[in-house]
């Protein structure tokens, strides 16, 4: 009798369709990010990237010994300038980079970011495919690398790819450790968790949640109470953020400022903003998907990680709580969300893939082909709206204007708090606030006085400097007072300046 060879076991696995689809994934998602590379970094949120280039540059150019003199000076004291709230670490790299390089390149922080989100994405997979199967992981892992705005956000010069990386990691240690409990596996864990806190304190909502719950559910609360690994993973998750925190608050001071306009407790009594963080979700990161994710979470086989899963969702409640305002005004806010999103969709893919009648191929070919298609509309979305968000003009028109206002004090309304021209022109400016910016304040509750402000930030200026004229016409005070009282210095395209003395 005559029988059939055996096919191989990687074919009979589809171990094959895993390397296609983590190809293809990463293929979409790397060239994606790499599209339009040498854009100036202006968008995606300019005012936060502009204070990273600022801190980069300043920190570049105080070890650059043939920089004329007086632009060292400048470069240094405008880092120094810049508030800290988080540990500088993508400015540092970025500067030594500039120094490996020889040229503060801002292609060097980009590069940066993504690097480290593709890292992040390596991580995800690892960590779904311990929880849900390679499998359902593929699909998840789409979702985190071709999904716009990660995308978006992934390119910027900015802390939050770094972080989203740790976090990502600090989730795929500590499952490890709770599989194996043993001490390296323990001190990883809390080292992993460590790094994410100390990048950006919030990851603290991510992580947190993610381990109480694995130790809470794998263990009695006794034994948990009493396992020095526990406490271990907890210390060296806590200990340098808080070491970070303590300098900056009591010995050197410099986070004394920075805690203002942060937290607005008002807001969680207004259910219109539950209403516009729904909207910020669905604008971002897709609502269905939110909704799809926490469902997905619920089918994770082991109850330990099904319960992690869900506990990073109520994480994640909890931070929108502490930081309402921010939570709808930034976006980006957004981003330590990604992944576990992708671990929910990655869950339900997997039980979907699970039921797929007979051998699976044709059933996998479909998706396959349904997941190419996915992944190339939101590839071209991307490439498209890159294209057409152009920035190549903005350096070398702030330069000259950096020119113009060499030998002035300048009060202006510009972009991003007048960072375009305190990076390309060279030139400091006072920074005229905005409507968005009253709103905040009067959203803290501070009583304002405009006029009295205008006046006094009017004070010892020589000219006013306009540039961003949709903010110079939502003032319309401000503009006809200028226009009344002050006469016209310069005009061109693109600005307006006027003589204050």
């Amino acid at each position: 009798m005559e029988t059939k060879p055996r096919r191989h076991k990687f074919f009979q696995e589809h171990r094959y369709w895993v390397w296609l689809m983590l190809a293809l994934v990463f293929f979409f998602g790397l060239v994606g990010r790499f599209y339009d590379f040498d854009d100036p970094p202006l968008d995606f949120h300019p005012t936060r990237q502009l204070h990273s280039m600022l801190i980069a540059r300043g920190m570049y150019y105080e070890g650059l010994e043939d920089a004329p003199p007086e632009q060292r000076e400048l470069a240094v004291h405008q880092w120094k300038s810049e508030g800290q709230i988080e540990p500088p670490i993508m400015e540092r790299l970025s500067a030594w980079g500039y120094r490996l390089f020889g040229t503060d390149d801002l292609r060097i922080p980009r590069f940066l970011s993504i690097f480290f989100w593709a890292i992040g994405g390596i991580g995800l997979f690892c960590l779904m495919r311990e929880l849900v199967g390679e499998k359902g992981a593929i699909l998840g892992l789409a979702y985190y690398m071709v999904m716009p705005f990660p995308l978006y956000a992934s390119r910027s010069f900015q802390p939050e790819s770094l972080m989203t990386a740790a976090i990502i990691f600090s989730w795929w240690t500590i499952v490890r450790w709770s599989k194996n409990k043993n001490w390296l596996n323990a001190v990883i864990a809390g080292i992993t968790a460590g790094l994410a806190s100390y990048v950006k304190s919030p990851a603290v909502f991510f992580v947190a949640p993610a381990l109480i719950a694995i130790v809470v559910t794998d263990q009695k609360l006794i034994k948990t109470l009493t396992n020095r690994q526990v406490f271990l993973i907890a210390g060296l998750a806590v200990l340098p953020a808080l070491i970070y925190h303590i300098d900056g608050m009591y010995i050197s001071g410099f986070l004394q400022n920075q805690t203002s306009f942060r937290v607005f407790p008002d807001l969680l009594k207004d259910p219109f903003h539950y209403l516009q963080w729904k909207d910020v979700i669905n604008s971002t990161l897709g609502i269905e998907f939110f909704l799809f994710s926490i469902a997905g979470a619920l089918v994770i086989k082991n109850k330990p990680y099904r319960v992690m899963v869900l506990s990073i969702f109520v994480g994640y409640f909890l931070y929108g709580m502490v930081f309402s305002y921010h939570i709808v005004t930034h976006n980006y806010y957004q981003i330590p969300l990604t992944p576990v999103i992708g671990i929910g969709l990655a869950a339900c893919a997997a039980v979907l893939i699970e039921k797929l009648p007979g051998k699976k191929t044709f059933g996998l070919a479909v998706l396959t082909g349904l997941t190419f298609f996915w992944m190339a509309f939101n590839f071209w979305d991307a490439r498209m709206n890159l294209k057409h968000a152009g920035y190549h003009d903005e350096p070398g028109f702030y330069a000259a204007l950096g020119e113009k206002l060499r030998d002035y004090s300048v009060i202006s309304i510009t972009p991003d708090y007048g960072y375009r021209l305190a990076y390309w022109g060279w030139k400091p400016t006072k920074n005229w606030m905005s409507m968005g910016d009253f709103a905040m304040r009067e959203l803290a509750g501070m009583d304002i006085d405009k006029d009295a402000l205008f006046a006094e930030a009017l004070e010892g200026r020589e000219l006013f400097l306009v540039t961003n004229f949709a903010e110079f016409e939502r003032q319309a005070d401000v503009k006809e007072i200028l226009m009344e009282n002050y006469p016209i210095f310069d005009e061109g395209d693109g600005f307006l300046i006027f003589l204050l003395k």
